[in-house]
């Protein structure tokens, strides 16, 4: 249930900060929240270039904070690692990181927009990304209408 939850946080997240800025900008948005048990940290830094977005980079790190998922973290990160196979192709990247000693399972998701394949962005559920029309400034009012900090 975390693992969906979180691709679900990881889909909404990128979609709704994506967009296009003026030359070259980079606009890093940040977000964290506690639910049963876990801190979840997120950090999406997207690049635009020619008044587009080039490349984002998010990652999410789920921060165990309660003793029964601690005591349970090994079934916690072989759900995770179920949900989120790692792969790197089609300008789409995927990478997991289990830190078992701090409890802290993180997942990192890089999208080079130039070299990604319509077919790579629909396996994450980001159809239609480098099609978004939003400003910059857009883009940050919208992440920061839905909680993030942006820089």
């Amino acid at each position: 249930m975390r693992g969906v939850k979180l691709f679900g946080i990881l889909t909404v997240s990128v979609l709704l900060i994506t967009g296009c800025g003026n030359s070259e900008k980079t606009l890093t948005c940040t977000n964290s929240e506690e639910d049963s048990g876990l801190t979840m940290s997120q950090e999406v830094t997207m690049t635009f270039k020619d008044d587009k977005i080039s490349n984002v980079k998010m990652s999410i790190d789920s921060e165990a904070t309660d003793d029964t998922i601690i005591d349970n973290w090994d079934m916690f990160a072989s759900m995770m690692e179920t949900q989120f196979e790692e792969s790197n192709k089609d300008g789409v990247k995927l990478s997991t990181n289990n830190d078992t000693n701090k409890h802290i399972f993180n997942v990192s998701l890089e999208i080079d927009l130039e070299k990604a394949s319509d077919d790579a962005l629909s396996e994450y559920g980001l159809d239609g990304i480098a099609d978004e029309s939003a400003t910059y400034e857009d883009t940050k009012k919208e992440a920061e209408d839905s909680g993030y900090t942006c820089k």
